[in-house]
C-alpha cells in the first residue's frame, strides 16, 4: 500500500484509473503526515485489490504497483495476499519479487510455505544460510508456481478440448 496522496486511485488525482471510495490518508499539502499514513498500515486497500485482479491480464498499472502490494502483504503478514500476488504475476515479475524478498526480507519467505509445500519442499524458515542448490529449488518452486492460475486455465481448456474429441 502506498500513501493515498500518491496513489493513482485517489479521487483527487486526475488519472483515468478507477477511483478509490475511501482513501485512508488525509490530503495535507499533497503529502501524508508521518504519524498516520496508509503505507505503514499493512491492510489491504483498493489498490491491492486492483493489482490482484488485473495481474492476470498483465495490466501495466497493476504490474507497476505490484511491489506496493508486496509491501502491504509483508507489513500485514498477509499470507493470502502474498500468495495471490505470486499466483497472478508473470514469471518475470515473480522472479523480481523473489529476488527482492531474498535480498531485503529473507526472514519473511516463510509466508510462501504453502507454495513450497505444494512442490514437495520442506517449510522454509530462512534462506540466508542455504546452499545455492537449495536456493535454486525454492526459486524454481516460485517461478514454476503450481498454484498459478494461468496454468490451470490452460490445462482446463485442454481438458475440454480432449473431452469434446
Amino acid at each position: 500500500m502506498m500513501c493515498c496522496n500518491n496513489c493513482p486511485f485517489n479521487p483527487s488525482n486526475n488519472t483515468n484509473a478507477p477511483k478509490c471510495d475511501n482513501p485512508i490518508c488525509k490530503n495535507t499539502d499533497n503529502h501524508c503526515s508521518d504519524s498516520f499514513c496508509a503505507k505503514n498500515i499493512g491492510t489491504r486497500c483498493f489498490m491491492d485489490y486492483y493489482v490482484i485482479d488485473k495481474l492476470y491480464q498483465e495490466d501495466e498499472l497493476a504490474e507497476g504497483l505490484a511491489f506496493e502490494t508486496l509491501r502491504t502483504a509483508l507489513i500485514g503478514r498477509d499470507r493470502a495476499l502474498l500468495i495471490s500476488l505470486f499466483q497472478r504475476a508473470r514469471q518475470e515479475l515473480r522472479l523480481k519479487m523473489w529476488n527482492w524478498l531474498e535480498e531485503n526480507e529473507p526472514r519473511s519467505l516463510w509466508i510462501l510455505n504453502p507454495i513450497f509445500s505444494a512442490c514437495g519442499l520442506a517449510e522454509l524458515n530462512s534462506i540466508t544460510s542455504a546452499s545455492p542448490h537449495i536456493r535454486s529449488k525454492y526459486l524454481d518452486a516460485i517461478v514454476s508456481n503450481p498454484y498459478c492460475g494461468r496454468y490451470y486455465k490452460q490445462y482446463y481448456s485442454l481438458q475440454e478440448v480432449n473431452y469434446e474429441l
